[in-house]
């Protein structure tokens, strides 16, 4: 059977969709990530947003538009926060929703349809049992190590979507590592809260990082909270010759008053400390952020108070999301801000993110980093530094899939330009 996939959303649902399409590829069907004629499509949805579940329905009517005698199997978090406003779109024969993705390869077969109980419980990590005899194609490898949340931030839908939070076993992520070090010069960690790791088997994150830290590849972080970034946990890291020096800390808001509206559990004036020691250890690293803008009740007085304080910060790289009501969050029944004025702040913010990434590239110039090649643009191969610095270089004695050494030049489009110095010895 043609299989095609789309995912939607976050790396977490691009690794389980991967890890989907390798069971399906080991039972003898053609998958594709291309949005193209199939016999079967299976989606994957993202529900961080409103927009989001939008766009989710939406691809159905594209996907029943370019083969209207496909199968669709809908899965993920839009569907699992909501699947009847999936089943009876035409087409949809299986809806599931975020755990449930592994039981697509046995409904394939079945006759009929099948919706899946959005009561349902994940007590534990899910994982694959094959996913040993199996490889990515990606340059870097993804592999989650972690599912659900406990935070719940008075925004968010996540704990009531995937769960509570659970950690996959620390042997079963060696064992994964190590095999894709073999055919990838860098693995990306990951996890709907990766920070948390470990909670559930009187481990941490800093435990899992320090049995890595032998690993032929480079070995980065998809996001942090804040809260893990102690002393400890900085020590070992800066152990490790294979990390990479980005640190994606996710703060969502500049303002105190803002951050105990969202139940972050933190100031920014402890964040602010976080940033300065892995500044201080990490001299060239990158941190990047994501901000809610417009969140219920924020003043005009609050969100100059983010300005400042993420001026003051420096972000080399800023996710901006206006603030999408979640039916069910505690801040959907606040007091919310007027469109426009959201939209107006999303533009102000923006235009700071512009100019302090902008000034975060210029200080890069004359540094030699190792950069990991990725893909041809133009006249360019572009490829990523440990510090998730994005590099083109001119074509002509490397190819994709390298470890180069090459020195930074000025800012050119979202990243800088580099000369190419050397190859990087295996």
């Amino acid at each position: 059977m043609k299989i095609s996939m789309l995912t939607l959303g976050c790396k977490v649902n691009q690794y389980e969709a991967d890890e989907l399409a390798r069971i399906l590829r080991s039972r003898g069907h053609e998958v594709s990530n291309e949005l193209e004629p199939a016999d079967c499509f299976i989606l994957s949805t993202c529900a961080v947003t409103n927009e989001a579940e939008r766009k989710s329905r939406q691809m159905i009517s594209k996907l029943h538009s370019l083969s209207p005698n496909a199968k669709i199997i809908v899965c993920g978090c839009a569907s699992q926060n909501e699947a009847k406003q999936f089943v009876d779109k035409d087409n949809v024969t299986v809806v599931v929703g975020t755990a449930g993705k592994n039981w697509i390869p046995d409904l394939l077969e079945e006759n009929g349809n099948y919706v899946v109980d959005p009561a349902c419980e994940y007590e534990n990590f899910e994982q694959n049992d094959d996913s040993e005899n199996l490889s990515t194609k990606r340059t870097r490898a993804y592999i989650k190590v972690q599912d659900g949340c406990n935070n719940f931030c008075s925004y968010c839908l996540i704990p009531y979507i995937r769960g509570r939070s659970r950690s996959r076993d620390l042997e079963s992520i060696i064992v994964e590592v190590f095999r894709l070090s073999k055919t990838h010069h860098e693995i990306v960690l990951t996890g709907i809260n990766l920070s948390d790791w470990g909670h559930d088997m009187d481990s941490n994150l800093g435990t899992l990082l320090s049995a890595l830290g032998t690993v032929n590849a480079r070995i980065r972080l998809s996001s942090l909270e804040m809260n893990i970034v102690d002393d400890a946990f900085i020590a070992t890291i800066s152990n490790m010759y294979n990390f990479c020096d980005h640190f994606h800390l996710s703060m969502q808001s500049a303002c105190d008053n803002t951050l105990k509206a969202m139940n972050r559990r933190y100031t920014v004036a402890e964040y602010k400390r976080v940033v300065a020691k892995l500044r201080k250890a990490f001299p060239r690293c990158a941190i990047t952020t994501d901000l809610i803008v417009g969140f219920p009740e924020e003043s005009d007085a609050d969100f100059e108070e983010t300005l400042r304080n993420v001026e003051d910060i420096g972000f080399a790289d800023i996710h901006i999301f206006p603030y999408s009501k979640r039916a069910g969050t505690v801040a959907a029944d606040k007091s919310q801000v007027d469109g426009e004025i959201v939209k107006s702040r999303v533009a102000k913010l923006s235009i700071l993110r512009n100019k302090l990434k902008e000034e975060f590239l210029t200080k890069e110039h004359g540094y030699i980093y190792e950069v990991l090649t990725e893909q041809e643009k133009g006249d360019y191969i572009v490829g990523h530094a440990r510090n998730y610095t994005k590099v083109y270089i001119p074509k002509g004695k490397f190819s994709t899939g390298e470890l180069v050494m090459a020195r930074v030049g000025k800012p050119y489009l979202d990243g800088v330009l580099g000369d190419f110095v050397s190859k990087v010895e295996e």
